[in-house]
């Protein structure tokens, strides 16, 4: 299947389709964080391992740019470009294979507190899925460079769901940190 010969159901459930996966894997994000402290987001697991607010940091900061692709530098996707739409929603969320984020994605501070963090994270996802729902276009005959090396060129459609499947991984990773963390005694 290419890029343009995908069974579509119509743009409006497609469209529904990217705004309730964009919805579900915020508030699957937002979740796996609720009642951490301040203090108890920046524990690490182990030296070099990220901590809470590292990893919403992350969260934010990519999807942040993620989110300047699709609605600054998307560029015509030739017809016959590989649709990787069902590889990408299984794929993206399974944390079974750990891959390195890009330096621009790399956790720097940028947050003073977790709070901050999620407010800017929530303002980001609301502007994605504002773009969604205001598109006039069919987000499969578009496609933009993503930032990790791994992916390559993606349709407009297929950075969507990268967007909101990367939340899921990060919410699993989040899981994974406070699981380590309350079996060290350093619950958060």
């Amino acid at each position: 299947m290419n890029a343009l010969n995908n069974p579509v159901t119509g743009a409006n459930s497609d469209k529904e389709f990217l705004v309730t996966l964009l919805l579900a894997s915020q508030e699957k994000f937002l979740s796996s964080f609720a009642g951490v402290s301040d203090e108890q987001s920046r524990m690490r697991p182990s030296p070099g391992s990220w901590s809470v607010l590292d990893t919403v940091e992350h969260l934010t900061s990519a999807e942040g740019i993620m989110l300047k692709l699709i609605t600054s530098d998307r560029r015509p996707r030739q017809a016959d470009a590989p649709n990787r739409e069902q590889v990408f929603l299984q794929v993206i969320g399974d944390r079974s294979r750990k891959m390195q984020s890009p330096e621009s994605g790399q956790p720097r501070g940028r947050f003073a507190s977790l709070a901050e963090a999620a407010v800017q994270f929530r303002s980001t996802r609301n502007s994605v899925i504002q773009f969604v729902e205001q598109s006039t276009e069919d987000l499969r005959t578009s496609e933009v460079t993503h930032p990790h090396p791994a992916a390559g060129n993606v349709s407009t459609y297929e950075m969507t769901i990268i967007i909101a499947k990367h939340a899921e991984r990060h919410a699993a990773q989040i899981h994974e940190i406070r699981n380590t963390l309350k079996g060290m005694d350093a619950t958060p």
